[in-house]
């Protein structure tokens, strides 16, 4: 049972619980009251268990249920000249803040503001929108997983926010009436599963984005939840041009951890390229969250040349991808209602100046392992015709010379797969060499004693302190295993055969403790995929 509590309850000291049903000084009799309170125990632990691991089937139904259909109808009417771009407390803006809570109010989502209702007035015309699904676990549900998008926009555009097109409707199809889609279907598919939920969701529609985030910085001041039971913020802003495009994505790096999420939430769900943006800049509604010491994820697909001017209109949204975007959230939205595991906030902003997600290579090079140079040309005739020794190297203290043709290394030819340099980087330290040598009619035997060890798989690697179970590649050593199985620098190493590690060291230990061929788990922009690192003897 200790075990058993210890994986479950990791914070909690095990010295502290009294596991009296495993106490060797017990009766054979258990008393009644005993044995309840042990059953009741282990009732609890296997509900936190179902609840931790049941979710995923239940979030990928949720995910499913998102349709371009439904998107296409909330987009067009928001971004619809009815509405004249949705200024915050225009006419339009009310009426598309009237739709939104028609829909809240439809689909059973309770008033966000309690007995207030659905709106959080501010500055005399201004007004959040806001929705809540209690949870259901009785610890849980007193924390809170906010999702929201902006729905106001610019309305005829001023020389302050448009670029082009002044006193002409912005319909802002992109900007934001996408997300607002988004997180509307996002509620659709996740109201329908309400009572599985662990933790609270409070859905927020932000106005007055357009004008310096005073929707959220409102909230902010007057909260509806208490802050520090936010335990994570979603932002959706401009989802409607992923087209063929990486779907970016800021924030990653706010807490350890919400990267590898994201990466297997896309996995399970729309597959996307995603690019991680280090960057956190004061320009959406996931500013004043961070700001207050609260880990995010915004979703973006990209800025464009409609961006703030009368031409962001509905026909050019790509609603396949908005799609995609919305059910990613609901897979992320899942995972952080059901975990029992809190984010925990980083700063974060600083880190794109530290060089976090750029190309780094380590040009430290390893000495040659046999130390000859041969003719590229007479290579691939099909001759390996040796034109350097290096002195000192392994080659020189065997004898090799120049002009020596290498015919066979241990009995395989240096000309075919997986090719010289390989075969050298992967040999034993003593190997054979097969020489043709010039005036001699037979081939000669030669024993060599290679410098350093054979490569089991080939790269350089570094971790990264906001993934400590993931290993990044930092450079790969040419014609080696990882080179061959065409990993690349910057790639992410999540699993070796199925197993994970927790640290660098334990990453190292399982290269060499498994045999080759094995498999590695990769994330590469934002996708895992399988690469098998194969012998090469």
């Amino acid at each position: 049972m200790k075990r058993i509590y210890q994986q479950h309850f990791p914070s909690r000291p095990v010295d502290q619980v009294h596991f009296l049903c495993c106490h060797k000084r017990l009766p054979m009799r258990f008393p009644s009251s005993l044995i309840a309170v042990c059953l009741l125990w282990f009732t609890a632990s296997n509900s936190i268990i179902a609840a931790e691991t049941s979710y995923l089937a239940t979030a990928k139904t949720a995910a499913s249920t998102i349709q371009t259909d439904e998107l296409k109808t909330h987009i067009e009417f928001l971004a619809s000249d009815a509405l004249e771009g949705r200024e915050a407390g225009s006419q339009g803006g009310q009426a598309a803040g009237t739709y939104i809570r028609n829909f809240l109010q439809k689909h059973g989502i309770q008033p966000g503001m309690g007995e207030e209702g659905y709106f959080q007035e501010f500055d005399g015309g201004f007004r959040n929108i806001l929705g809540v699904i209690p949870g259901n676990d009785p610890k849980l549900k007193n924390e809170y997983v906010v999702i929201g998008a902006h729905y106001d926009h610019v309305g005829y555009g001023k020389p302050s926010n448009s670029r082009g097109g002044v006193g002409q409707i912005h319909n802002g199809a992109d900007d934001n009436a996408s997300g607002t889609a988004a997180l509307l279907e996002i509620i659709e598919a996740v109201s329908q599963h309400k009572d599985q939920l662990r933790r609270s969701l409070l859905f927020v529609f932000w106005d007055a984005e357009e004008m310096g985030l005073l929707g959220s910085r409102h909230w902010m001041n007057y909260p509806s939840v208490p802050l520090d039971k936010v335990v994570i913020y979603f932002n959706l802003d401009m989802v409607g041009r992923l087209k063929k495009q990486p779907l970016t994505l800021f924030g990653s790096r706010s807490s350890t951890g919400l990267r590898s999420c994201t990466v297997k939430c896309n996995h399970r769900e729309s597959d996307m390229k995603i690019k991680f943006d280090s960057a956190i800049r004061p320009d959406s509604d996931h500013w004043p969250f961070y700001q207050k010491g609260i880990p995010f994820l915004m979703l973006h697909t990209g800025k464009h040349d409609d961006y703030h001017r009368p031409e962001d209109d509905a026909f050019k949204i790509d609603y396949q991808g908005t799609q995609k975007c919305a059910r990613l959230l609901t897979q992320l939205t899942f995972e952080f209602a059901m975990q029992s595991d809190k984010p925990e906030y980083r700063e974060a902003d600083q880190d794109i100046l530290d060089g976090i997600d750029q190309e780094t290579r380590i040009t430290t090079q390893d000495p040659p392992r046999l130390g000859v140079a041969w003719n590229a040309d007479r290579f691939a005739e099909g001759h390996l015709m040796i034109t350097q020794v290096l002195a000192n190297s392994a080659a020189d203290e065997a004898g090799l010379k120049v002009g020596d043709e290498i015919v066979k290394i241990d009995g395989r030819s240096p000309i075919e797969a997986p090719g010289f340099a390989a075969l050298v980087r992967s040999s034993p330290a003593k190997i054979k060499l097969q020489i043709k040598r010039k005036l001699q009619e037979k081939l000669l035997e030669v024993p060599v004693e290679l410098s350093g060890k054979p490569l089991k798989l080939g790269i350089q690697w570094q971790s990264d302190e906001t993934e400590p179970t993931v290993m990044v590649v930092s450079n790969i050593i040419k014609s080696s295993p990882a080179d061959l199985a065409g990993l690349k620098i910057n790639d992410r190493i999540y699993e070796i055969s199925g197993q994970t590690f927790e640290s660098s060291d334990e990453f190292r230990e399982l290269v060499q403790k498994l045999p080759l061929p094995f498999k590695l788990q990769v994330e590469r922009d934002g996708r895992l995929q399988s690469f098998e690192v194969q012998s090469m003897r």
